[in-house]
């Protein structure tokens, strides 16, 4: 048996003694010990995507590889690993195509099936990746949401100097401003909350918009943008702001369809892209992390047990918090 917290109904989710996993033939058994809150996880626990209860959340994780199955190679008990938690059919044309985060039929961790809020999770081995030595758990969790940004960059990365916009200024939108940081963009951060343009400011913005501002003086201004927030009105909002010939780039799932100003879209000649999760930008992610380039000390709000779960998904929504992480 283990622990584990678990979502038996919607905004009801208590600790449990359940089955310890076991796994199988191409799964490997991981320890967990750490893990993120992500978004996904605060939809899940207020009645979002409408899969079968009780579920064990929880997707972001670094553990110790506890027990292999039969038919895995290349990986070791006792090796310390990351997490991929949306794991493709491997069958249809896109997964065949190195497209799996586009497969229809991908199974969610944390969501489709039991997650990482627990002592221990069973995942396919093809969809762990080793932790490099030298990284920090307190870090390494981050590169499941660092690689949604990667992958977004490279639908499309500013140039140098491109006047960029991140629209948004959650975690995704922070991690998102500072890899176009890197990429010598000229960034600005909007969201409505003060503490979180505050936080874009340290991490690189060089103009902020507020609740303050008069947003209208910005419109037809970026040659970038990238839209991290999901509120319905964004996409709206987002095309307004981008000049013309701007490119952007949706990474958020506002979850139905919102009022679009197409002919904008049309006398602005503007290019408008959907970026998915990710398909092999792990690597990518935890080599931006161990070499120091992105920031995560800033954004990590603090540490919780697993007892403290329930609150942390409750409060998620707080202006003041960003990234939470779960202790096991």
């Amino acid at each position: 048996m283990m622990k584990a917290a678990v979502l038996i109904e919607h905004q009801k989710l208590v600790i449990k003694d359940v089955p310890k996993p076991e796994p199988g033939p191409k799964d490997v058994l991981i320890k967990v010990l750490l893990c993120g809150i992500c978004g996904s996880d605060h939809t899940l626990y207020h009645g979002g995507f409408g899969v079968p209860m009780p579920v064990i959340p929880g997707h972001e994780a670094i553990g110790l590889i506890e027990k292999i199955g039969e038919e895995v190679t290349g990986l070791t008990v006792g090796l310390r690993v990351t997490v991929q938690p949306n794991i493709g059919c491997g069958r249809c044309r896109l997964c065949r195509a190195g497209q799996k985060n586009l497969c229809p039929s991908k199974v969610r961790l944390g969501v489709d099936k039991n997650g990482v809020f627990a002592e221990f999770a069973s995942v396919p081995a093809d969809y762990v990746w080793p932790v490099p030595e030298g990284l920090e758990d307190e870090i390494a969790v981050f590169t499941e949401p660092l690689a949604v940004i990667v992958h977004a960059m490279k639908i499309w990365a500013p140039q140098k100097g491109d006047r960029t916009l991140i629209f948004g200024a959650g975690i995704m939108g922070l991690l998102a401003l500072q890899l176009t940081v890197l990429h010598g963009a000229e960034v600005a951060a909007c969201d409505l909350v003060d503490t979180r343009l505050a936080m874009a400011e340290q991490l690189g913005a060089s103009c902020t918009i507020g609740p303050g501002d008069s947003i209208e003086s910005f419109y037809n201004t970026f040659d970038v943008v990238y839209e991290t927030s999901g509120v319905p009105a964004a996409l709206e909002q987002v095309i307004r702001f981008a000049a013309p010939k701007g490119k952007i780039v949706i990474l958020s799932l506002p979850g139905k369809d919102h009022r679009v100003p197409t002919d904008m879209i049309v006398r602005k000649e503007l290019q408008i892209m959907g970026s998915l999760i990710y398909t092999d930008e792990f690597p990518e992610s935890m080599a931006l992390l161990k070499n120091g380039r992105i920031q995560t000390a800033p954004i990590n709000t603090g540490v919780l047990s697993l007892n403290e779960v329930d609150d942390g998904l409750r409060e998620f929504s707080s202006p003041d918090r960003m990234k939470m992480l779960v202790r096991i």
